[in-house]
């Protein structure tokens, strides 16, 4: 068999007995890096992390064009939509320069969210998007800051630290959004 066959098995055994989609993402990552030691395993993570959150942003704010009821709820919505929709553009175009493959899907907990929010509608709906958007941004700030600060990977570090003043920005207006 294989080398590289044997430690992907090996790999998506133990990333089934990951207690966290984090702890997946970083087998997944050492993965990556085995097949690409170019790529560092925290440079591969984040990359992971980062692509699954900016998928959960897209999708959660395709959700908020259809159950929110709130204009500025709807306009935050079209923002994250074409916002997360570059960032996550460009960096699975990074994912691939660096022979990674870039995630497919948002992560288990993001999933979680995803479905509590579309059980939702209305003022209900914008309330709890508007604080998962808050926890979401802070979040994704500090996971770029670390990336951007720490990073090993000359442009993937760059990418992280282009994205966090827009993360700042989204921050800032997820914060404003109405909660009542």
């Amino acid at each position: 068999m294989d080398r590289r066959w044997g430690i992907a098995f090996v790999l998506l055994g133990l990333a089934g007995c990951a207690e966290t989609q984090r702890g997946a993402d970083t087998v997944a990552a050492a993965a990556a890096a085995q097949v690409n030691p170019t790529l560092s395993t925290s440079d591969a993570s984040f990359m992971t992390t980062a692509g699954r959150g900016g998928i959960a942003e897209v999708q959660m704010a395709q959700l908020a064009e259809r159950n929110g009821r709130s204009p500025a709820v709807k306009r935050f919505a079209r923002r994250m939509i074409e916002d997360h929709g570059a960032a996550n553009q460009a960096m699975a175009e990074l994912a691939r320069r660096k022979q990674t493959s870039p995630p497919e899907t948002m992560g288990a907990g993001q999933q979680q969210t995803y479905d509590r929010l579309a059980a939702l509608q209305g003022r209900a709906f914008d309330r709890a998007y508007a604080e998962a958007m808050v926890a979401d941004h802070q979040e994704d700030l500090q996971l770029f800051r670390t990336e951007a600060a720490e990073g090993t990977d000359p442009e993937v570090k760059a990418m992280a630290a282009r994205h966090v003043p827009m993360l700042q920005e989204h921050l800032r207006m997820a914060q404003a959004l109405p909660r009542k």
